[in-house]
Protein backbone atom coordinates (compact mmCIF):
# COMPACT_ATOMS: atom_id res chain seq x y z
CA UNK A 1 0.00 0.00 0.00
CA UNK A 2 1.28 3.18 -0.49
CA UNK A 3 2.67 5.00 2.33
CA UNK A 4 0.56 8.19 1.68
CA UNK A 5 -2.56 6.00 1.50
CA UNK A 6 -1.75 4.72 4.47
CA UNK A 7 -1.19 7.81 6.65
CA UNK A 8 -3.95 8.83 5.26
CA UNK A 9 -6.07 6.05 6.02
CA UNK A 10 -5.17 6.44 9.75
CA UNK A 11 -5.90 10.54 10.11
CA UNK A 12 -8.83 9.07 8.54
CA UNK A 13 -9.80 6.46 10.83
CA UNK A 14 -8.65 8.94 14.20
CA UNK A 15 -11.07 11.18 12.57
CA UNK A 16 -13.66 8.92 12.47
CA UNK A 17 -13.25 8.20 15.45
CA UNK A 18 -13.07 11.63 17.23
CA UNK A 19 -16.99 12.07 15.54
CA UNK A 20 -18.30 9.06 17.52
CA UNK A 21 -16.72 10.32 20.77
CA UNK A 22 -18.32 13.63 20.02
CA UNK A 23 -21.61 12.02 19.16
CA UNK A 24 -21.52 10.04 22.68
CA UNK A 25 -21.25 13.29 24.48
CA UNK A 26 -24.36 15.24 22.42
CA UNK A 27 -26.20 11.65 23.18
CA UNK A 28 -25.21 12.35 27.22
CA UNK A 29 -27.23 14.37 29.39
CA UNK A 30 -24.29 16.90 31.07
CA UNK A 31 -23.53 19.10 28.50
CA UNK A 32 -23.72 23.05 28.04
CA UNK A 33 -25.36 24.83 25.21
CA UNK A 34 -21.84 25.78 24.53
CA UNK A 35 -20.06 22.02 24.67
CA UNK A 36 -23.20 21.03 22.86
CA UNK A 37 -22.25 23.99 19.49
CA UNK A 38 -18.64 23.08 19.84
CA UNK A 39 -19.46 19.20 19.34
CA UNK A 40 -21.06 19.79 16.71
CA UNK A 41 -19.06 22.15 15.40
CA UNK A 42 -16.00 19.63 15.49
CA UNK A 43 -17.64 17.06 13.89
CA UNK A 44 -18.86 19.04 11.03
CA UNK A 45 -14.94 19.76 10.65
CA UNK A 46 -14.23 16.56 10.87
CA UNK A 47 -16.90 15.21 8.49
CA UNK A 48 -15.31 17.82 5.78
CA UNK A 49 -11.84 16.39 6.99
CA UNK A 50 -12.52 13.24 6.08
CA UNK A 51 -14.28 14.11 2.91
CA UNK A 52 -11.00 15.75 1.87
CA UNK A 53 -8.91 12.29 3.03
CA UNK A 54 -11.31 10.61 1.33
CA UNK A 55 -10.92 12.75 -2.65
CA UNK A 56 -6.75 12.86 -1.74
CA UNK A 57 -7.28 9.16 -1.66
CA UNK A 58 -9.23 8.62 -5.40
CA UNK A 59 -7.02 11.51 -6.45
CA UNK A 60 -3.77 9.14 -5.52
CA UNK A 61 -5.24 6.00 -6.63
CA UNK A 62 -5.63 7.64 -10.17
CA UNK A 63 -2.75 8.28 -10.71
CA UNK A 64 -1.31 4.33 -10.26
Amino acid sequence: MNQEIKRLTETKQQWENDIQMYKDFLNSKSKTFEGNYGAKEYISMAENRINDINQRIKDIEKEV
